[in-house]
C-alpha cells in the first residue's frame, strides 16, 4: 500500500484551462483495489482526496493539494447485460465509448447531453442532463454504483438494496467517496429525427410549456440582440438515416468554431458581438433536418474551449428569466457570441439534483474565456438566482452554502449522509466547502 502514493511533479488543469492545481500525489488507478488503497493511505496521512476525469467542470470542483485520483484512463466496460438492458462501466469511461459499445449491441442510452467526451462518473456527479420533459438528469439512468468510502472500504449501492444512499451518491460532486464503477439502464437502439424552426421569441415564451412538450427532446437557441429564436425538435423515428447524416453533427461544431472566432475578434468589446455576428453569416446554423442514430443526434464534437453557466429553474419560470435577460443584456449592450441555450427535463429525486422535485427548464450561457465576457456570467447569474435557479454543479457560478441550502428541500438529508460516510471531510476541497459547507455531525446540519 505504501507504494500507492508517489510524489507528483505535474500540475493538473481542467479542459477549459481556467483552473489548475498541483496535487501532492496523483494516482492513475488500474483497479478498484488501487483506488481503495490510495484512499485508505490518504486518510492515514491526513490528506484530502479528489477524483478527476476529463476535467469538463468549469469550476474548481476537482482541485486539491492533497491526493488526486485521476480516473481519465480508468475506463472500459465491465459487463453488458443485453437481456436485462444494463451496462456496467468503470468510472472514467466516456459517454462516447459507452454509446459506441451499446450501439454495437443493439442498445442505447435513453438520453444524454451534448458532450460525449466527459466521463460517466463526472456526468452523474454534477447533474449533467440532456433535454426532454420525459427525461430526468443523466444520473436518473443509474441502476447501481460502487463507491470507495473514506475508510478505504467499498460500498455497492443499488436501487434494490440501498436506494437512499444511491439517491444521494448519484449527484454528490465526489463528496461521499470515489465512484469506481457505474451500472446504467439502457433501452433498445433507436434513431432520432431532428428538425429546426425559427420563430419569434415572444411567441415561444407565451406558449412555453406547450412548446416544451411539443417533441420528446426540445431545445432552443437565442441571441439576446435578436427577436427570434431557433428551436430544435427531436423525436424517435423508424426512418432510415439521412444520407451523409454522420457529417451533419459537425455543422454544430462549425457553429461553435465561428462563435470562438467572434469572441477572439471582439476581444475586450462584447458590445461589438452583434455587428461581428452579421459578418459571419450562418453562425447560428445547425445541422438542419436529418435522421441518425440517437447518440449522434444528441452529441457533437466541441473543440473550442469556453466557459459556461447554467441554472435549473422551475419550468414555468423560464419565460420570465428570458424576458429579464433580454432587458438586462440589451440595456448593458454587451453580449456573448454564443446563444443562450434552453433545455427542459423531468423532476429528479436525488437530494442535490438541480432538477429535484420539479419539472425543470435549464438556461445556459456560454462565453469566451476573456475577462470582459466572463463578467457577463455574473450579470446573468444574478437574474437567474433571483428566480430560484439552482446552478449546475459543474458549471461556473458564485453561489455559497447560504444561497444554496434553501433551494434544496432535502439538503439536510444529503448532509447527514455525507457526515456518516465522510465524517472527517476527506473528500472536501475549497469549492465543496464553499457550496456545501464543512462536514457537520449527522443531525446537526442547518
Amino acid at each position: 500500500m505504501t507504494s500507492t502514493l508517489r510524489e507528483s511533479t505535474a500540475a493538473w488543469s481542467n479542459w477549459a484551462r481556467t483552473v489548475r492545481c498541483e496535487p501532492r500525489y496523483r494516482i492513475a488507478p488500474r483497479s478498484e483495489e488501487d483506488i481503495a488503497a490510495a484512499v485508505a493511505l490518504s486518510a492515514e496521512r491526513g490528506l484530502t482526496v479528489r477524483a478527476a476525469g476529463s476535467g469538463h467542470s468549469f469550476n474548481p470542483l476537482a482541485l486539491t493539494d492533497g491526493v488526486m485520483v485521476d480516473l481519465s484512463r480508468y475506463s472500459g466496460v465491465e459487463s453488458l447485460d443485453r437481456e436485462g438492458r444494463t451496462i456496467t462501466v468503470r468510472a472514467g469511461t466516456s459517454l462516447a465509448e459507452i454509446s459506441a459499445v451499446l450501439d454495437r449491441a443493439g442498445l442505447a442510452l435513453a438520453n444524454i447531453g451534448t458532450l460525449a467526451e466527459q466521463t460517466v462518473a463526472g456526468a452523474i456527479s454534477t447533474g449533467n442532463h440532456g433535454t426532454g420533459l420525459k427525461h430526468g438528469t443523466f444520473a436518473d439512468q443509474v441502476e447501481a454504483l460502487r463507491l470507495v468510502t473514506a475508510n478505504g472500504g467499498v460500498r455497492e449501492l443499488s436501487r434494490d438494496g440501498s436506494a437512499e444512499l444511491l439517491r444521494c451518491a448519484r449527484t454528490s460532486m465526489g463528496t461521499l467517496g470515489v465512484i469506481s464503477s457505474v451500472t446504467l439502464r439502457c433501452v433498445p437502439r433507436f434513431r432520432l429525427a431532428a428538425t429546426e424552426r425559427t420563430e419569434r421569441l415572444d411567441t415561444l415564451l407565451e406558449g412555453f410549456e406547450e412548446w416544451a412538450g411539443s417533441a420528446e427532446h426540445v431545445s432552443c437557441s437565442w441571441s439576446p440582440w435578436k427577436d427570434t429564436v431557433c428551436s430544435r425538435l427531436v423525436n424517435a423515428t423508424e426512418d432510415a438515416p439521412t444520407p451523409g447524416a454522420g457529417r451533419r453533427r459537425y455543422a454544430t461544431t462549425l457553429s461553435e468554431v465561428r462563435c470562438g472566432l467572434v469572441g477572439l475578434v471582439a476581444g475586450a468589446a462584447p458590445a461589438a458581438v452583434p455587428r461581428l455576428d452579421g459578418f459571419l453569416s450562418g453562425r447560428g446554423s445547425g445541422p438542419g433536418a436529418h435522421v441518425d442514430v440517437s447518440h449522434k443526434v444528441f452529441t457533437f464534437p466541441q473543440p473550442v474551449k469556453f466557459v459556461a453557466l447554467e441554472h435549473a429553474l422551475a419550468l414555468g419560470d423560464v419565460p420570465e428569466a428570458l424576458r429579464r435577460l433580454r432587458g438586462t443584456l440589451r440595456r448593458a449592450g454587451r453580449y456573448s457570441p454564443y446563444s443562450v441555450l434552453v433545455r427542459v427535463g423531468a423532476s429528479d429525486d436525488a437530494p442535490l439534483s438541480p432538477a429535484y422535485g420539479r419539472a425543470t427548464g435549464y438556461v445556459n450561457l456560454t462565453v469566451p474565456r476573456s475577462v470582459p465576457f466572463l463578467e457577463l456570467l455574473r450579470v446573468v447569474e444574478r437574474e437567474l438566482r433571483d428566480l430560484g435557479g439552482r446552478p449546475h454543479w459543474g458549471k461556473a457560478h458564485t453561489a455559497t452554502e447560504q444561497v444554496l441550502a434553501p433551494l434544496y428541500p432535502e439538503w439536510d438529508v444529503f448532509q447527514d449522509v455525507r457526515a456518516d460516510l465522510d465524517p472527517q471531510g476527506l473528500f472536501t476541497n475549497d469549492f465543496t466547502a464553499r457550496v456545501l459547507g464543512p462536514v457537520r455531525p449527522a443531525g446537526k446540519v442547518g
